[in-house]
């Protein structure tokens, strides 16, 4: 006995199987740029913040803003400039900083005056997902990446 072809047609199944699967791979596609933008961003202001440093070490007496206009900015063009942040702390002075890091005690007092001072340059960046759910992953959908380097002075 032969079944009319209405019944046995598997036209439509592909369509189906397409439907399901495609907001599952346009998700995962997402997922993959939103988390390249985030590693991205974050080794650009590493990279920023290792340029501020090292033009603070060589220009001891520069103030943050000049550090921030002539070194991290420049390195961070793909970034928005006015939500960056730039901090610099010179000789280990810091009581609270921008990123969280160990903190380092002084040297002993019967230790030689150092020849060189330290200098850290905090950068940080404000950054949000670019959708509602990859957001959901990243605590709310915003994320303050944040890069320390510290260099010490040239003298």
């Amino acid at each position: 006995m032969m079944l009319p072809r209405a019944m046995t047609s598997s036209d439509g199944v592909a369509l189906v199987e397409f439907a399901l699967v495609m907001p599952v791979l346009i998700l995962l596609l997402v997922g993959i740029l939103d988390t390249g933008r985030a590693v991205n961003a974050y080794v650009t202001i590493s990279n920023a913040s290792r340029e501020g440093a090292r033009y603070a070490a060589l220009n001891p007496t520069a103030a943050p803003s000049a550090i921030k206009s002539s070194a991290v900015l420049p390195h961070a063009q793909q970034l928005d400039p006015g939500s960056i942040g730039v901090f610099v702390t010179y000789n280990n002075s810091v009581t609270s900083s921008a990123c969280p890091i160990a903190t380092t005690t002084a040297p002993p007092a019967s230790s030689p005056a150092p020849t060189t001072i330290p200098v850290r340059v905090d950068v940080t960046y404000p950054w949000s997902a670019a959708t509602f759910f990859i957001g959901q992953f990243f605590g709310g959908g915003s994320r303050t990446f944040c890069a320390s380097s510290t260099v010490d002075t040239v003298r």
